[in-house]
């Protein structure tokens, strides 16, 4: 693996013409399967990604070893681009109301672009799934609730709540900034169905603030 490994690099450390070529033909299936799971969900098969990405089906597995390995790359692909496209919490002094609406049209785009049909084989079981797979796809369901806990948080924080904000509102987020809410909604535009999420969450976090405020206002009196 070493010997192969230098033999991609030039005398001066840059890979070869010949190491380039092969890892832009990889980024081109990369992004055909990325493409093609949105359109289909997971029951895309190798002559889908091939089509997709204008390359043969032996290309394809001169890549990737197995369908297996292509689908987990195409996930892991998928969680980066996501993660490089992700809202962050809202500056100080900045309206909170407006960044929840543009943070949640922003994740509805994303999730329609890069998840879109897949997202409803994600908890289907499939007999002989390869381990790996199956643990690509835990991790895309980990992560995909790990970014609404941080907007649910980052929301909470900015509008004074303190502590964490409790579990029913992270799982309101999680609701609203998923899959399921894009594809339920798949008659609006993103612009629109994050309109409508960030409606919702906006309800919630002010019930979930009042409720906080009442409960500091009656813990004096039980003491």
């Amino acid at each position: 693996m070493r010997e192969q490994a230098d033999s991609d690099l030039t005398s001066d450390g840059r890979p070869t013409l010949g190491e380039e070529t092969r890892a832009r033909a990889r980024a081109r299936i990369l992004q055909g399967a990325v493409i093609v799971l949105a359109e289909k969900g997971f029951e895309v098969t190798a002559d889908d990604v091939a089509d997709s990405a204008r390359v043969s089906r032996r290309t394809v597995f001169r890549h990737f070893a197995t369908h297996g390995d292509l689908l987990v790359a195409a996930v892991s692909e998928v969680l980066d681009l996501v993660a490089a496209e992700m809202p962050g919490p809202p500056p100080p002094g900045a309206d909170v109301q407006a960044w929840l609406i543009e943070s949640a049209v922003a994740l509805h785009e994303l999730l329609r672009r890069l998840v879109g049909r897949a997202f409803w084989d994600i908890h289907v079981e499939r007999p002989g799934t390869p381990p790996a797979f199956s643990a690509s796809l835990r991790t895309l369901i980990a992560r995909r609730d790990e970014y609404a806990r941080q907007l649910a948080t980052a929301a909470w924080q900015a509008l004074g709540g303190r502590k964490a904000p409790p579990q029913w509102v992270i799982d309101a987020f999680v609701l609203q900034l998923s899959g399921f809410a894009t594809n339920a909604m798949v008659a609006y535009s993103p612009r629109q169905a994050g309109e409508v999420s960030a409606r919702i969450l906006w309800a919630v976090l002010e019930s979930a603030l009042d409720e906080e405020e009442l409960a500091a206002e009656v813990r004096p009196a039980r003491t």
